[in-house]
């Protein structure tokens, strides 16, 4: 298979993953506040940076498998013509 194929289809794996933990971390940030944990307290703060680290992973891995996705659609194409 093409190593760029590959790459995509673990890229594709790892995103299922982050995403599941991403949503528990949204899940965990929910329960507090309706827990009545205050925003600052240390239990929700550092809820809250989990969830935002998780987030800014899960997007900037979201913009490489899309940019790959993109460049192999390219390739395939031009290898059609």
């Amino acid at each position: 298979m093409n190593p760029k194929k590959e790459l995509l289809i673990k890229s594709a794996a790892r995103l299922y993953s982050l995403g599941l933990d991403l949503e528990g971390a949204r899940e965990r940030l929910k329960e507090l506040v309706a827990r009545g944990v205050p925003y600052s307290s240390p239990e929700m703060l550092k809820a809250y940076e989990d969830f935002t680290q998780l987030d800014a992973q899960w997007k900037e891995l979201e913009r490489q498998h899309l940019e790959l996705r993109d460049e192999i659609l390219r390739e395939d194409g031009a290898r059609r013509k």
